[in-house]
């Protein structure tokens, strides 16, 4: 398995860090720690670093960035050294979130790791401006870190079936969790949701027949569907529980996140009916952007061994 860790001088990073050895990466992981030393572009070409002085000087400037950026490196890579994955660092120069999904692209990573908030982001905003952009645009699956963490002990599962959900099901099998983690397998019904449901026909009586007719098979295909998943993580030797929510998942899985406490929720990237041409669903965007915890977000395309 190959993962991306992106880290700044930010305190999230830190805890990006501490979540990626927490999740007990396998044997031979190999592990790429990157940092980005910002250089932006403005009309005609002109970046900052034309205004640094004579050539010399932009040298040493340029230098001395470096040289703090290979700094910032040692901790992190020293870190998960710890953990027996295969660490190298690197250094680059240029817009954040794009070296950090051109590298990743390039690595062929399965997984990109990165604080929710980077450094010079406004304490206002939820999520930072280079993970959305990572979080949207990336192709390998992501991990969006909040919390400090030691252990991931408690997991959050929201699935729906599909491809993407899957395979954030599948990396949490790959990895060798602690023997005694708890996994919350959840699916959010939604034809509880009123703003999904509108009249069938001009017949309220006939409305509410469908209606009813509707929910039943769909919880009926709730119940298998988590049933299913928790089955895979018993198999696993993980203690599993199930939970069928109903109304608008986004609400609900967060709402569930509240009562649980998770270490981590795992969600797909897009639901059945996410609409391909999107590069991230609506409801895998509300999770991230307003959850207190950390959220791993899974892409099927991303799926490298």
């Amino acid at each position: 398995m190959k993962v991306l860790l992106a880290v700044d001088d930010s305190s999230y990073s830190e805890r990006a860090t501490m979540t990626l050895k927490a999740l007990g990466l396998p044997s031979q992981t190999e592990v790429t720690v990157m940092t980005v030393v910002p250089e932006h572009n403005f009309l005609g070409d002109i970046s900052l670093h034309m205004f640094r002085g004579t050539a010399a000087a932009r040298q040493r400037a340029h230098k001395t960035q470096e040289e703090r950026a290979a700094e910032l490196l040692k901790g992190p890579v020293e870190m998960l050294r710890g953990n027996g994955s295969q660490v190298e660092g690197l250094v680059c120069l240029g817009r954040p979130a794009e070296e950090i999904l051109n590298k990743a692209r390039e690595i062929g990573a399965r997984l990109i790791v990165i604080g929710a908030k980077g450094e010079g982001d406004s304490p206002r905003f939820p999520l930072g401006g280079v993970a959305q952009k990572v979080m949207k645009y990336a192709e390998a699956s992501v991990l969006l870190a909040r919390e400090k963490t030691t252990n991931i002990r408690r997991v959050l599962v929201a699935t729906d079936g599909s491809k993407y959900s899957d395979e954030a099901i599948e990396f949490l099998l790959d990895l060798p969790l602690h023997p005694k983690s708890e996994v919350f397998v959840v699916t959010a019904m939604q034809s509880w949701n009123p703003a999904l449901v509108r009249a069938f026909t001009r017949d309220w009586k006939t409305d509410q027949q469908i209606l009813r007719d509707l929910q039943r098979s769909e919880e009926e295909r709730a119940q298998i569907l988590v049933t299913e998943t928790k089955k895979r993580f018993k198999e696993k030797g993980y203690e599993a529980s199930t939970m069928v929510l109903k109304g608008e998942p986004a609400e609900e899985i967060l709402g569930a996140a509240e009562t649980l406490n998770p270490n981590l929720i795992a969600l797909g990237a897009k639901g059945l009916t996410g609409i391909e041409a999107f590069l991230l669903g609506s409801i895998a965007q509300r999770v991230a952007r307003f959850s207190s915890y950390s959220v791993l977000i899974g892409r099927a395309q991303g799926k490298q061994k």
